[in-house]
């Protein structure tokens, strides 16, 4: 097959993202997907409103529950706090409702979606990009990488994996009627219960979606199995029917060097860059498909232009936030000392900060700046 000038692989936020911009741009782009859609896909599935922002959609359709208000607990300092807002801070899903949703815009546009189709093989002929499938083989001028946290394009293609992925565990949970009642209104997060991570409980319409992440890539699937039962047993949460557990990774920190090699781009978990503060991916996974699809209809007859747009663009607009979330994730979840003092002193404004941070209305950058002013003004505030 020679129909296409890109293949996109993965029908995830990114793919889709990156396949609506090349058909928008008229570009004749295929989507191939691994699995028929619509397909589970393990995830959290809270949407932040930055997210939705990004692609530029009404997502009302795909929300289960919308989340006006979202809860941090801190379990070492005995507080908690609550944040409010006029737009919904996370908006619940699932993934496979979602993902089918964004892909439905992008054929809309244009693209072929190619479901299911796995690559097996990846190889560079010149100026073409030769993917060898269960469907055949398919002939492309450029190569959109977004097949996720375990795609394979990446390996084929030769890039060494130095992300840093993170394990969580989820349960999706019935629950009787009173349990979910009382988590309906307000996500919540736990710091300092789970060594290096959080926990977290998330309504959906019918059920719970609760879990536990380490920031430690050794955290062992025992331990946060443990460690989800004691989370459980806390907030006496119990299924009332059968639990469907998923263990996933989340690359929380990019792959050294370029994100562009030859006529292949990575966009999205394949490339690293969920955000390391609170692993959600989905914000930079659409972002970064838009800028990846952006750069390629922009460039596709040549290659290094593709790679000097797509880095300048991350550049500018997710790279060094994703530094500042980085750091701000060392303070959260590596130094529990400084948390427990910054929570002390500034717990509200710190949340309510992070807060507008899953809108869009603020970057991380500007709430590294306040922390680390805050700092100074303790290191060189006179001893009492």
């Amino acid at each position: 097959m020679s129909e296409y000038d890109v293949a996109v692989v993965g029908a995830g936020p990114a793919g889709s993202s990156a396949a609506l911009v090349l058909a928008r741009s008229s570009v004749k782009v295929a989507l191939l997907e691994r699995e028929a859609l619509p397909r589970y896909k393990t995830c959290g599935g809270g949407v932040v409103y930055r997210a939705a922002r990004f692609a530029g959609l009404d997502l009302t359709p795909v929300t289960e529950r919308p989340c006006y208000r979202a809860a941090l607990y801190l379990h070492d300092l005995g507080r908690h706090y609550t944040v409010r807002r006029a737009e919904p801070l996370i908006a619940m899903t699932m993934r496979d409702r979602l993902d089918l949703f964004l892909v439905e815009r992008a054929v809309q546009a244009g693209a072929r979606l190619l479901a299911p189709c796995r690559v097996r093989q990846v190889a560079a002929h010149g100026r073409r990009v030769r993917l060898d499938t269960d469907r055949g083989a398919l002939w492309v001028d450029f190569v959109v990488a977004a097949d996720g946290a375990l795609g394979d394009v990446a390996r084929l293609a030769g890039w060494h994996d130095d992300r840093l992925a993170i394990p969580a565990l989820e349960y999706e949970m019935p629950v009787d009627d009173a349990t979910l009642l009382r988590f309906a209104e307000e996500p919540r997060f736990d710091v300092g219960m789970v060594p290096h991570g959080y926990a977290w409980v998330f309504p959906k319409a019918a059920h719970l979606s609760v879990g536990v992440l380490s920031t430690h890539r050794g955290a062992g699937a025992r331990d946060l199995h443990d460690q989800l039962a004691r989370y459980l047993a806390l907030l006496e949460i119990k299924a009332s029917g059968e639990v469907k557990r998923h263990g996933y990774v989340i690359p929380v920190r990019r792959r050294s060097g370029p994100l562009v090699r030859g006529r292949i781009l990575l966009a999205g978990d394949a490339a690293g860059l969920a955000d390391p503060l609170t692993a959600e991916g989905i914000s930079y996974a659409i972002r970064s498909g838009q800028l990846g699809g952006a750069a390629v209809a922009q460039g596709i007859g040549d290659a290094a232009l593709v790679q000097t747009t797509y880095h300048t663009d991350l550049r500018r607009e997710i790279l060094p936030d994703l530094r500042s979330a980085r750091l701000l994730a060392t303070l959260l979840y590596e130094r529990p000392a400084i948390r427990r003092w910054l929570f002390r002193t500034w717990g509200q404004g710190l949340s309510e900060a992070i807060a507008d941070v899953l809108l869009g209305a603020r970057s991380y950058r500007d709430v590294w700046g306040l922390a680390v002013r805050s700092l100074g003004r303790r290191l060189l505030a006179p001893a009492r």
